[in-house]
């Protein structure tokens, strides 16, 4: 197993542990929540400490995969 794939499992494992402990409470949201009048302002308001956690997830996925495969 190379390194690059190791980095990536980490990477998708962490992205995981942060939307459970975002899930839980135990992280708190980045944004101000007690601002949002509608769900569009409540979206707008988690939007970062979603897409976080995502965007590791998606590089720990690219990074498990390998490269391109021809």
């Amino acid at each position: 197993m190379t390194p690059r794939k190791i980095i990536g499992y980490a990477l998708i494992a962490l992205g995981f542990l942060l939307i459970i402990l975002l899930g839980y409470g135990v992280v708190e949201p980045f944004g101000d929540t007690s601002q949002a009048k509608d769900m569009g302002g409540l979206l707008n308001a988690l939007a970062p400490s979603l897409l976080l956690p995502l965007a590791i997830f998606l590089v720990g996925v690219a990074l498990a995969r390998g490269g391109r495969r021809r």
